[in-house]
């Protein structure tokens, strides 16, 4: 029993040294940092097929199975940050207790050797005795917002030890603490939260995810310099709940509408993929090989064909048409407009005869109305823009907010609070002798010329005065 209580005690301290280990943290903060280099060249939150267009089938397919499209928010990228956490804890919980037991604990007792041991001391006398020197030590240091402890020698000599700045020891710890809210807000943000993107077309209505109201886009409009370059694109928003239109917000880039926790970002724009405003077309007689007066229909809407029954509705479009032979659908391979055809249903004396798609690159290619002597050709169409939102929510924010504020904080005390101690040692007589040094954790060359300032405050007399003196 006992030994095997030993060896799960030496088990869980190896666990324990695992997460605690200054390596851990170096490994995963490396491994962030090379996933973070993929999340900055892969653009994240982008409709998947963004990433086909840009990156072919192959690299399309392991981006979206390992979750570089919406990396932040994946699970591989959560454990990782949790690793972090934990180890930040470990971290912390190793070094914190040890300082704060020293910041409570008063010392019995004061060895004066100490002070020949420090490099920066002096020795010199007031022509006092021990209790009138004391006195004007401690009147000095007080002066200068030291704490101090006082210790009675066996010899009835006084020793003293002064110190300030102790909680610039906890710079680092509270830094910790700062990285622990803040890694925990990401977590929170990532679970949460959520980032989305939508090209939503003017008088489009969304319904925005997970909370209960919707958003319509009323106006999209450019900005544009004189050479002819784009300045600025701009929406107008309507936030619409419960059938009402409560907010109306002008947004452009870095000029967001933030709702009930929900932020609305321009992030681009572009020309739909899937939709048309207004196409141009034509009835062919094949015989003659002849074209009838134009017709423009708008999107869903119909109209009829010049000197026939037949009635053609503008139902379908893909601006770079290709077809799954799988699943047997249509479907747009990229955002550019490099195919485009668009799909119109025909109906003659109300009944749907047809449903052909025309292509604007190959007229004619697959006949409209097939066994007649008409075909329709596509002569041309209008594109529609649409406005490109990235959709954010994330409740870890003010979270991450107040992670950031206690950074600050540790960070002021990690680089302007440094811990200093004095170690004064007082001889008896009627001509008391003065024994003092002084310490620092860091910032060495700035402490000793504070050092020699609090001397001369005890002295009354100039070190540089002091070392003429000598030469003269």
């Amino acid at each position: 029993m006992t030994d095997k209580k030993a060896a799960n005690s030496g088990a869980a301290r190896a666990v324990w040294k695992f997460f605690a280990s200054v390596k851990l943290t170096i490994f995963v903060l490396i491994a962030l940092a090379a996933v973070s280099i993929i999340g900055t060249v892969v653009e994240q939150n982008k409709p998947i097929e963004t990433y086909y267009q840009a990156y072919g089938q192959k690299w399309g397919d392991i981006i979206t199975l390992l979750k570089f499209d919406s990396m932040y928010n994946s699970e591989w990228f959560s454990v990782m940050m949790l690793l972090l956490l934990v180890n930040i804890v470990a971290c912390t919980y190793e070094r914190f207790p040890p300082k704060w037991r020293s910041l409570l604990k008063k010392d019995k007792s004061f060895d004066p050797s100490m002070i020949d041991r420090l490099s920066t001391r002096r020795n010199f006398a007031l022509g006092k005795n021990t209790a009138d020197t004391k006195s004007h030590l401690l009147g000095v240091l007080k002066k200068k917002r030291y704490k101090y402890q006082e210790f009675n020698n066996g010899d009835g000599g006084v020793s003293i030890f002064a110190w300030k700045g102790l909680f610039g020891r906890f710079g680092s710890d509270i830094t910790h603490v700062s990285l622990f809210v803040i890694i925990t807000g990401a977590i929170i943000g990532s679970y949460w939260g959520y980032k989305d993107f939508r090209p939503v077309i003017v008088g489009e209505t969304i319904r925005v995810p997970d909370v209960d109201f919707h958003l319509r886009l009323d106006k999209f409009w450019m900005e544009y310099y004189e050479s002819g370059q784009v300045k600025q694109y701009n929406s107008m928003l309507t936030v619409v709940e419960d059938g009402k239109d409560i907010l109306n917000k002008h947004i452009w880039v870095n000029e967001p509408l933030f709702y009930k926790g929900v932020r609305f970002y321009q992030s681009s724009y572009g020309t739909a993929w899937n939709m048309v405003e207004e196409i141009e077309i034509s009835l062919k007689n094949i015989k003659t090989n002849t074209l009838s007066e134009p017709v423009n229909i708008k999107w869903g809407g119909s109209a009829e064909l010049p000197g026939t029954k037949y009635v053609a509705r503008l139902s379908g479009y893909v601006s770079d048409f290709a077809f799954d032979e799988e699943s047997r659908t249509v479907y747009s391979k990229s955002g550019d407009v490099k195919n485009p055809a668009v799909q119109i249903d025909i109906y003659k004396d109300g009944k749907l005869i047809s449903r052909p798609w025309l292509f604007y690159n190959f007229p004619g290619l697959i006949q409209a109305i097939p066994k007649t002597d008409y075909d329709v050709i596509l002569r041309g169409f209008k594109n529609l823009p649409y406005s490109g939102l990235s959709i954010t929510k994330d409740p870890g924010t003010n979270i991450v907010w107040i992670g950031t504020g206690i950074m600050g904080v540790g960070f002021y005390l990690a680089f302007f609070v440094f811990y200093k101690r004095i170690m004064i040692h007082i001889k008896p007589g009627s001509d008391a002798e003065v024994s003092i040094a002084g310490v620092i954790n860091k910032n060495q060359l700035g402490f000793e010329k504070e050092f020699r300032v609090l001397v001369e405050a005890i002295t009354g007399i100039s070190e540089e005065e002091d070392d003429d003196d000598e030469y003269s």
